[in-house]
Parts: structure tokens; C-alpha cells; sequence
């Protein structure tokens, strides 16, 4: 495995690579005014070959239609590079908002631990 390299830090979006393994962390809000950012993350780390792509939705506060669209692409470029894209720590906002679209069954799926969640 190689040594872990950062990618890109823009406030909403942050992506590291180690191995051939990405990580992209969302942060707060992903709209349209940062999903370039996330569309831009996706594309170096892919470029970069990596084998597994996870975008970590643990500091996500609000997802919009943009962002929504972003994943689908991401998964679409994914698969034309026979890599996998999986979703983690997803709540189950998230989750319910995934269901609703028809994404769900489009992503792998890590859930987030609910029982640190408050209601």
C-alpha cells in the first residue's frame, strides 16, 4: 500500500488516497454549489486507478438533487473502470432519501452506527 495522499481539502469536500483505496469525506452541505467539488474529487481519485471508492457521508448535514446526481455519475465513471463505490456511514436520513431515489440498490451501502444519534 502506498503512503496516504490528500487530494483535494475544499471546505465540503475532502479526498485521500492510500493504496488503491479513495476516500472522499463530505462535509456539512453538498449542493450545487459544491458538487463540482465532489465531481472533481471522483475524477482525480478514479484517475489515480484506485480499486475501492468510499464517500463517507459522517459529517453530512444536507444532500440535494446536485448531490444526488454527482453519486450517479461517480458510479457510472466507477463502473467504466471496473471500480467499487461504496456509500459509508450513511444515517438514516440519508438512507431515506437514498430508498426514495432508487439509489439504494444502486450503491453498497455502510450504515451509520444509529445508536449515537440522538432523535
Amino acid at each position: 500500500m502506498g503512503r496516504d495522499e490528500v487530494i483535494h481539502t475544499s471546505a465540503p469536500v475532502k479526498a485521500e488516497h492510500s493504496g488503491d483505496v479513495g476516500r472522499i469525506k463530505l462535509f456539512g452541505e453538498i449542493d450545487h454549489t459544491a458538487v463540482e467539488q465532489l465531481d472533481r474529487a471522483v475524477t482525480d481519485l478514479l484517475g489515480k486507478g484506485v480499486a475501492r471508492l468510499v464517500v463517507d457521508f459522517e459529517d453530512l448535514s444536507f444532500f440535494d438533487s446536485a448531490c444526488i446526481s454527482a453519486l450517479v455519475r461517480a458510479r457510472a465513471l466507477a463502473e467504466e473502470q471496473d471500480s467499487e463505490i461504496t456509500l459509508a456511514n450513511v444515517n438514516r436520513y440519508a438512507r431515506r432519501i437514498l430508498d426514495l431515489t432508487g439509489l439504494s440498490s444502486a450503491f453498497t451501502i455502510e450504515p451509520k452506527d444509529e445508536d449515537d444519534e440522538e432523535l
